[in-house]
């Protein structure tokens, strides 16, 4: 009989631990979500020759980033990130850089406001672009922003930012000028006609993606 107290503490520390165990596990899908989240963005294909051409996650312990605004410098928070480049042909220049980021749900407010006020700065500051007033809203249920050069000029031509409002997902995308003689566009309205494909291409890619891993909803979002 006096064994049974020891027996009764064994079976609860067991119990515990068990418990602690059954928490831990139920904590990890996040991050897992994370992956799938972001590998919607990184598995898209194309019908004029473009491909994403690398890919590279966040280096270890990089969690935030900083920006030039209307407002001055912030400090873009994220969870996760990649960047992706994209060219045409193997060993061809690169088109696009694109960066998704998944950002804290508790200030994807406030950090896309002032991901916006960085597009703001860019318009101010850069006298020879202009906001792409042809967009519409929404791109295959993305929220899309962005402006051009208006001359083939300088080593980016465009930046596009792209909001899943639903996932809190920011896309930075960088559209990228190349060498002369080997550009698949030779006039500033060729560019123009590529980026409008791109954008509709890439954002159509990421909504089959999600709804191959998320059910749609009834009025299909």
């Amino acid at each position: 009989m006096r064994l049974l107290p020891v027996a009764i503490v064994l079976l609860l520390s067991s119990s515990i631990i068990r418990a602690q165990n059954a928490s831990d596990t139920a904590q990890s899908p996040p991050a897992a979500a994370s992956v799938d989240a972001l590998h919607s963005y990184e598995s898209c294909t194309f019908d004029d020759g473009l491909q994403i051409a690398k890919i590279d996650s966040l280096p270890p312990g990089v969690q935030q980033r900083s920006i030039d605004t209307t407002q001055g410098p912030k400090i873009i928070q994220m969870l996760d990130g990649r960047r992706i480049m994209f060219a045409y042909g193997v060993g061809g220049d690169f088109f696009a850089n694109v960066k998704p980021e998944r950002l804290p749900d508790d200030t994807w407010a406030i950090e896309k406001q002032n991901l916006l006020d960085e597009l703001a700065a860019m318009l101010s500051s850069q006298h020879d672009t202009m906001p792409n007033r042809n967009l519409p809203e929404t791109i295959h249920g993305l929220e899309v922003h962005g402006l051009d050069r208006t001359e083939l000029k300088g080593s980016t031509l465009g930046f596009y930012l792209l909001f899943d409002n639903k996932r809190h997902i920011a896309t930075s995308v960088y559209l990228l000028n190349q060498e002369p003689l080997t550009r698949r566009f030779q006039a500033i309205e060729q560019y123009r006609d590529l980026r409008t494909r791109f954008l509709a291409t890439y954002t159509g890619c990421i909504a089959q993606n999600q709804s191959l891993q998320t059910p749609a909803t009834k009025d299909g979002r």
